[in-house]
């Protein structure tokens, strides 16, 4: 382009945006195997690939605009009230609609240090001051140190549990003690995209909801129900709140196609156990081959696992791209970090013999 157009478009973009980076979550790319973006390799679940065909024969029609039927659904599952839940267009959606309902030029947004970087993003474009919380020596999210980073300014606080991409977990007893000391004025966004392959109970945290009208909880599709191609996220929190977001909610933003594949997917129990048991099989043997092999790495509740490979670094980025395995090369605390998904049991074979050759 043009250096007189970069110049002229520059002028009319918005002072908060000039600086933004676009957000890009991997190279688009043919890799053989991705684990590069926390998905659930094992494809879409049968009873969601049906769901969504069905739903297909009625395109011609706009969905329910509030995708009531899905949010019944869920409100049954977590015992909670339909008019305390709300839908998005993944929660990169949910995110974007929290940051334009309570965040204005001035506020303070509060997150970790090295978690999910969209949280940071959609508080600077909305003209907001980043506050980032460090993390502990065992690289988790400490709730007491969040708390303490609140001033009056504070608008906006998020907590990723477990942590992208740490894949630390903290206990919903520090959770509550963390929101206890938290003034009413910050809204607290507990983001639980991984909550499903913790291991701890699924439902408890909703159980914060009544006493703190300030939380919101959400949830997403993407990941255990493996349906990130369809952009399906949720979120639970005090139907006034729910209302405000309401205000600044893109009409139809989740389609029809998408609502049935979710509905469907909630119903598939085999699925997600299967899903869990192997996750979790799949993590402790990366974890052990990371161990016997002396790569340091963070013990991980989640899909995935961040390690620090050091001075095998560049020999371990060539090996992967040399097999065409997609993984995602970051940095955290300061130190070049490779985030891995944990993939199917023939997929993780491929990177443990990669590891053991390093």
């Amino acid at each position: 382009m043009p250096e007189d157009l970069k110049e002229y478009f520059e002028k009319l973009t918005r002072p908060s945006v000039r600086n933004v980076a676009p957000y890009d979550a991997a190279p688009i790319s043919e890799p053989k195997i991705i684990l590069s973006a926390n998905e659930n390799n094992a494809g879409v679940p049968k009873g969601a690939l049906e769901a969504m065909r069905a739903a297909l024969e009625k395109g011609n029609r706009y969905p329910d605009s509030r995708n009531t039927a899905l949010r019944k659904k869920l409100a049954a599952r977590f015992g909670l009230a339909p008019e305390q839940i709300i839908t998005s267009n993944g929660l990169d959606g949910m995110f974007t609609m929290l940051s334009r309902a309570f965040l204005d030029k001035g506020d303070e947004v509060v997150c970790g240090e090295c978690t999910f970087g969209v949280y940071a993003s959609n508080a600077a474009i909305a003209g907001a001051k980043v506050v980032k919380v460090p993390l502990s020596a065992a690289f988790e999210q400490e709730p007491a140190k969040f708390a303490e980073a609140v001033t009056p300014a504070t608008k906006m606080l998020f907590f990723c549990n477990p942590n992208n991409p740490t894949g630390t977990l903290a206990e919903t007893a520090g959770i509550r003690a963390m929101l206890g000391k938290i003034p009413r004025h910050v809204i607290v966004i507990l983001d639980q995209a991984y909550a499903e392959f913790s291991g701890a109970d699924d439902a408890e945290p909703f159980s914060l909801l009544k006493d703190f009208p300030n939380l919101m909880i959400c949830r997403t599709f993407s990941k255990i129900f493996a349906l990130a191609g369809l952009r399906v996220g949720w979120g639970a929190a005090h139907p006034m709140l729910i209302d405000c977001l309401y205000r600044v909610r893109e009409p139809y933003c989740v389609t029809a196609a998408a609502e049935a594949g979710a509905s469907a997917a909630l119903d598939e129990e085999a699925f997600l156990s299967e899903t869990r048991t192997r996750t979790a099989e799949e993590r402790e043997k990366l974890s052990a081959v990371l161990k016997e092999r002396g790569i340091r790495f963070v013990p991980s509740r989640a899909n995935f696992i961040l390690m620090f490979p050091g001075e095998k670094g560049d020999a371990l980025r060539t090996a992967l791209e040399e097999k065409g395995i997609a993984a995602r090369f970051m940095t955290c605390r300061g130190m070049p970090a490779v985030r891995l998904s944990i993939g199917l049991p023939e997929e993780n074979k491929e990177v443990e013999k990669i590891l053991r050759s390093l």
